[in-house]
C-alpha cells in the first residue's frame, strides 16, 4: 500500500535536477545534508520501499527565466550543502512539483500531494515564491484535522475586503470559505505601517490573534506556545528584514533578524502537533550573494533540528501524567486548571466555558507559559485563558 503511494505521489513531480547544480560534493560527503536524503534523481530513481519521516516539496516558478536558477533551487542546493542535521531521521525530496499552467493547477496539484504524504503520517516541508500555496496545504490537512491552527508570520497580514467581492488574500479566502476548519489563526510579526483597522477588526471578529513585529521581538520565548499549538506554519521572508534577506518579493528595513526567524521555526518543528511548515515569498536571487536562499535553507535545517527534538508530551491524551495545578481567580466562577509536563516543563492551561442555551460545559487545553501560571497565582487573568475563552463562547 505504502509502495503504491508513493508511486502515486512520484507522477507529480519532476526529478531533483541535480545537472544544474554548482556543487556536488554533498554526494561524496557524507557529513553532509543532501548524502542522507532519499532522493529522486533521473538516474535513480526514488526507492519505494523506503519509508521516511519528512518530504521536502520544492514548487518552481510557473513561469522560470531563460538561463536562470529558481530560488527554490538555489534554496535546495544549499540546503544539500549544510551538516546532515541527524543520521536517523529520513527524509525525502521527491523532486520539483509539477504547477499545471495555472495557480488554480498549482493548488490542486499541492492539495492532492500533501493529502497522500498525510495519509503516510509525513511531515511536509514546502519551498514556493507564493505564500497563496499555503490554501493547497491547507485543503489536504482538513481532510485529517478540524479546528486547524494556522500560524502566518509576514510583514502584512493577508487579508483585504470590500462590500462587492468580500474577503481576498489568501487568509480571507480561508476565512469566508473554511470557518468551520479553522480554530485559530495566529498572525505574527506584521508592521503596523502595513496594515490597517479593519483587518484586524474582521481578525478580532473571529478571535484569532495577532501580534506586531515589537511585541514578538520584545520576547520572542513568550510566543514558543504560539508555535507549539500550530497545526501548520506560513512563514513569508517579507517579514524578516531586507538586511538579513534581500532578495525577497516584499523587502523592508524592518522585521525579525535572521536567528529570530530560525529560532521560530524551530520552535515549530518542536511542536508536536505541527504537520506542515512552508517558506515563501523569494524573489529574484542574485547568485553572486545568494544570502535569502542561504537563510531558507537554514530555516529548513532548524525546523528539522526541532521536529529531531520533539518531546511527543502533547496532552491530547494521558493528561492525568501530569503534575496539575487549579488556580481560583476573583474575576471568574470557574478556576483555572493548569498542567505541566515534567518530562518537558512546558505548561498548558485548560479553559473551560459554559454555553447557554444548555448550560453544557466545553473545553480545550491549550499551550502557555509559567508566566501564565504566575500571573493567575497573582490572580489577573493569563491572556491565553482569555483569548481561547472568547473562542468556546
Amino acid at each position: 500500500m505504502k509502495e503504491q503511494k508513493i508511486a502515486e505521489l512520484l507522477t507529480y513531480f519532476d526529478p531533483v535536477p541535480i545537472e544544474n547544480f554548482n556543487r556536488k560534493d554533498f554526494l561524496n560527503e557524507k557529513k553532509l545534508f543532501g548524502n542522507s536524503l532519499l532522493t529522486n534523481f533521473k538516474h535513480s530513481g526514488l526507492e519505494l520501499n523506503k519509508p521516511f519521516e519528512l518530504a521536502l516539496i520544492f514548487v518552481p516558478p510557473q513561469i522560470q527565466v531563460e538561463n536562470r536558477p529558481s530560488s527554490s533551487q538555489l534554496i535546495r542546493e544549499q540546503l544539500y550543502h549544510l551538516t546532515k542535521v541527524s543520521p536517523v531521521i529520513r527524509i525525502c525530496d521527491p523532486g520539483d512539483l509539477k504547477t499545471g499552467k495555472s495557480l488554480k493547477d498549482a493548488l490542486y496539484i499541492l492539495d492532492e500531494v500533501c493529502t497522500i504524504l498525510f495519509q503516510l503520517k509525513v511531515n511536509v516541508l514546502i519551498v514556493s515564491e507564493n505564500q497563496e500555496m499555503t490554501t493547497g496545504n491547507f485543503n489536504a490537512l482538513k481532510n485529517y484535522e478540524n479546528n486547524i491552527n494556522l500560524v502566518h508570520i509576514s510583514s502584512q497580514i493577508d487579508l483585504d475586503f470590500d462590500e462587492q467581492s468580500g474577503m481576498n488574500g489568501y487568509l480571507g479566502s480561508l476565512i469566508e470559505k473554511e470557518a468551520p476548519f479553522l480554530y485559530n489563526i495566529s498572525c505574527l510579526a506584521f508592521q503596523a505601517y502595513y496594515t490597517h483597522q479593519k483587518q484586524l477588526s474582521k481578525l478580532s471578529e473571529y478571535s484569532f490573534e495577532n501580534y506586531r513585529l515589537g511585541l514578538l521581538r520584545n520576547n520572542i520565548e513568550k510566543f514558543e506556545p504560539v508555535l507549539r499549538d500550530a497545526d501548520m506554519l506560513s512563514f513569508n521572508l517579507s517579514a524578516i528584514r531586507a538586511s538579513d534577506a534581500p532578495e525577497q518579493i516584499n523587502p523592508s528595513p524592518n522585521g525579525l533578524f535572521a536567528e529570530e526567524a530560525c529560532q521560530l521555526t524551530r520552535y515549530a518543528g518542536m511542536s508536536d502537533r505541527c504537520g506542515s511548515f512552508g517558506i515563501y515569498g523569494t524573489g529574484e536571487i542574485q547568485q553572486d550573494t545568494g544570502q535569502t536562499v542561504r537563510l531558507a535553507a537554514q530555516m529548513l535545517w532548524y525546523y528539522i533540528d526541532g521536529y529531531l527534538n520533539r518531546k511527543h508530551d502533547y496532552p491530547a491524551v494521558g493528561i492525568n501524567d501530569y503534575t496539575k495545578y487549579i488556580v481560583e481567580i476573583d474575576e471568574i466562577d470557574i478556576p483555572i486548571v493548569f498542567y505541566k509536563s515534567e518530562k518537558s516543563n512546558r505548561w498548558w492551561i485548560e479553559v473551560v466555558s459554559r454555553k447557554e442555551e444548555n448550560n453544557e460545559h466545553v473545553g480545550v487545553i491549550v499551550s502557555c507559559t509559567e508566566e501564565d501560571y504566575i500571573q493567575a497565582c497573582n490572580n489577573e487573568i493569563p491572556e491565553r485563558w482569555w483569548i481561547n475563552f472568547k473562542k468556546l463562547r
